[in-house]
């Protein structure tokens, strides 16, 4: 079982890209699972485990513990990237420096309910990012970037709990309404995703 990586072509500049949106599945028993990714204005640039590129369908064997099988072969999560026309929405969010940008991934992954591992996980990915700028404005995606980004997940998730972080640059202080973050209860069959992207416009 390998990856789908494609490169984006030259006339792709007026696009972001997707970077690594994982996902974790924790049934309450071990069953099979089929994950479709419906998206809008986009394209794979990088699967991992490769799925069916038909049908962008995964078809896995899950286990309460997070464990992902495929083909006998275990993974921790499912793995894309894409390279997307989709904008972000960057009117609300959170002013973050450098050396705050630890303090800052931990308590609101916290709010948000990530356990340990995904925080973890997710703190590795983006902690560098926000340490390379002084200045950064984060922004949590909600319902624009759900909308743009679909899942049908068979057996439907009771939970499904979604964290993706738009990243941008800053050269000063600027105001921006702080976002709320509702923290979602995992109960029953819970999915959860995370990702972001960095805003270089």
């Amino acid at each position: 079982m390998g990856s789908l990586c494609n490169k984006c072509s030259q006339e792709d500049t007026d696009t972001d890209e997707e970077r690594k949106p994982v996902l974790y599945l924790y049934p309450e028993e071990a069953i099979d699972v089929k994950i479709k990714l419906n998206f809008k204005n986009s394209k794979f640039s990088c699967v991992y485990p490769k799925f069916n590129e038909s049908e962008n369908t995964w078809k896995v064997r899950a286990s309460p513990n997070g464990e992902i099988t495929i083909s006998d072969k275990k993974y921790p999560y499912l793995f894309w990237e894409a390279i997307s026309y989709f904008k972000p929405d960057l009117s609300k969010g959170f002013i973050v420096k450098a050396e705050d940008a630890e303090k800052f991934l931990e308590e609101k992954l916290k709010m948000f309910g990530l356990n340990e591992k995904e925080s973890c996980d997710f703190i590795a990915y983006w902690l560098p990012v926000l340490l390379k700028n002084k200045l950064s404005l984060c922004s949590f995606q909600t319902q624009k970037y759900f909308d743009n980004f679909e899942y049908e997940i068979t057996p439907k998730p009771k939970t499904f709990l979604r964290v993706f972080m738009s990243i941008k640059k800053l050269d000063k202080e600027i105001k921006v309404e702080e976002q709320e973050i509702k923290e979602t209860k995992r109960e029953g069959f819970t999915v959860v995703e995370w990702g972001g992207d960095e805003i270089n416009n």
